[in-house]
Formats: structure tokens, sequence, C-alpha cells
């Protein structure tokens, strides 16, 4: 079938009231070729066949032709779209027959205003000042700021997962060509401080733990475990290692005194055989220096969490033992 071309202003997703009033057809717009994510809009795109993160990317340029100015995205949605670490099963699951289905978009509007009850959208209605909106640095999307966006998640995941969020907005630059942190502790100090929002005590609870130098969730949940777990002193985060000067290595988290650290290895690290070769050479290179170095898992840190904190406290006593004699 001929279909008539659509104007070359139209964007990928766009509001049937927009292409109305350039023109388009009532029939055009009914084609199979446009699809229909939500009342009101329509887009080129067919294949949604995306991973999780970007299928709410996409699904939110898709509601944002169609949002009104007093709606702006939040929670899960708002994480995704700062690009902060949250857990997958927020985003979307398995059905019985095994086929992910999407979770809705998180969109909040201020009291008195009504909560949205689009179909593929799950409305939230927000208190004045429990949380500050911005215009988002892509697309002029309108979200709350990632501070809020920490706090208001307090009602939606555990304590450790809100230090690993935390962690997350905060992180200072490893590299000249890193982006600024999204957010200061002091930032999310104030969204704790502006009264009993849903989830308070929780993130009470997290803010001392948030960190600086925390590079990656992984090294956020070992510090966590190190600490509460094990019971041991707080470790120095992305620990420099200096030879003439110069910082040969960052270990992931040391006890200099100890001359002891910890590096996590993500299943890259042991499927890339480059990877590999290049963790053995850097062991042996901190060794040489003197360190010793305990390699850590995500199995360390989820089913044989008993046996690494065990292996953990007793590699912690020797080292001390040598320190002292």
């Amino acid at each position: 079938m001929n279909r008539s071309p659509l104007p070359d202003d139209i964007p990928i997703a766009f509001s049937v009231a927009a292409a109305r009033d350039a023109g388009v057809s009532a029939s055009r717009l009914r084609a199979s070729d446009l699809r229909a994510p939500f009342r009101g809009v329509r887009t080129h795109q067919t294949d949604t066949r995306d991973d999780a993160r970007a299928s709410v990317r996409r699904r939110v340029q898709e509601y944002a032709a169609v949002m009104p100015a007093s709606q702006f995205f939040c929670l899960s949605t708002a994480c995704v779209l700062w690009g902060a670490p949250i857990p997958p099963g927020l985003l979307r699951h398995r059905d019985e027959a095994g086929a992910f289905v999407e979770h809705p978009l998180d969109v909040g509007v201020f009291l008195p205003d009504r909560a949205s009850r689009t179909r593929g959208v799950r409305g939230r209605s927000i208190a004045p000042g429990w949380a500050d909106v911005v215009t988002g640095p892509v697309d002029g999307i309108r979200l709350t700021s990632p501070a809020s966006t920490w706090a208001m998640m307090g009602q939606v995941i555990s304590e450790d997962e809100l230090v690993i969020l935390g962690d997350a907005l905060v992180r200072m630059p490893e590299r000249d060509t890193d982006p600024p942190p999204l957010a200061t502790i002091d930032d999310l100090r104030r969204a704790v401080e502006v009264g009993r929002r849903p989830g308070v005590l929780r993130i009470r609870e997290a803010l001392p733990f948030i960190r600086t130098r925390s590079w990656s969730p992984q090294e956020t949940r070992t510090r966590l475990v190190l600490v509460r777990d094990a019971r041991l002193p707080e470790p120095e985060l992305n620990w420099p290692v200096l030879v003439d000067g110069a910082v040969v290595a960052n270990i992931d988290l040391a006890y200099p005194d100890l001359m002891l650290g910890f590096e996590y290895d993500g299943e890259h690290h042991m499927t890339d055989a480059a990877q590999w070769s290049k963790d053995i050479r850097r062991t042996e290179m901190l060794a040489d220096l003197g360190w010793r170095i305990m390699r850590v898992t995500k199995r360390d840190l989820d089913t044989l969490r008993g046996p690494f904190v065990a292996r953990v406290r007793s590699r912690v006593l020797r080292a001390a033992g040598r320190r002292s004699s």
C-alpha cells in the first residue's frame, strides 16, 4: 500500500494534535506503519526490542510528546534519565511465558493536581516541597533533580541500594574527561531535611554511608560488607599507589597501613582473556610493592557472604599481626 509521506519536520514520536495541525489526515495516523504507545501519540519506531533502560528512554520520548507542563518524570524513570544505578527489577519483569513486561513510567504532579491515569504511566501525586523539578540536559525533559530523585527512591529501594544510588550521584570524576557529579552530599542532606516524606527513615539511615570516591555499585557493596558484616574500619576508596611520585594503580578498597587491598572482579574480568591477563600482571606488580590483594566476586557478596567475611577478618588479623611484629 502506498502511504502518503509524513512532513519532514515530524519527529520520530509526535502528538496526534501536532500532526493534524501539520495537515496529516486521520486515516494516515491510523496506518499500520505507526504505533500508538500512548493515547494521542504516534511514532515511526516499530522495533521495541531494546534493553530495559533503552526502553525507558524511548517511552519517555514518546510520552513527552503529550505530557502536560504540570507533569514531570520521577522515581525509577528519573534514575534512568540521570544514568543512575537501580535494581533492574524496577524497570521490567518476566511474565509466566518468559516474555519481558515493561513497568510503567513514573510521572509526578504536585498536589493538588491529580496524578495521571494514562495507560503506560504510573501517576504520582507529590506534596509541594518534596521534590525539586528541573529541565534535563537532554531534550529539555522535566524531571526531578538528582537529589530529589534519590530521596524519593527511599520509598522503593533498600538502604544499601540507596547508598549505591547516592554514591553514583555524588561520585567525583576519575579522569579529566569524566562528567562532574550530579549532586553533592549536602544536596542529598537537604533533600532528607524537607520533612516526613515516604521512606524518610531509610534515607536518613543511608545518608551517612554515602561517599564521593566509590566508582561502581559493586565497590559500594563491598565496602558495606566490610563495614557492616565484617565490622571492620572503613577502607580507603580507590587508593592511589605511587611509585616515584606517579600513580601506578588505584586499589578499589584499601587499608594502606596494613598494605591490604580489595579488588572487585566483574564477570568481564573472567571472560575477557586480555583483561584477565592484565589483572594478573597488575596483582603481581602490587605484590612486588608489598601489597596483598583480595579479589572479590559477586558470589562473595551474595551467596558466599559468610565465608567471605570470615576470610576477610582472618586476612586483616594476619596483616595487623605482621605490622605489629
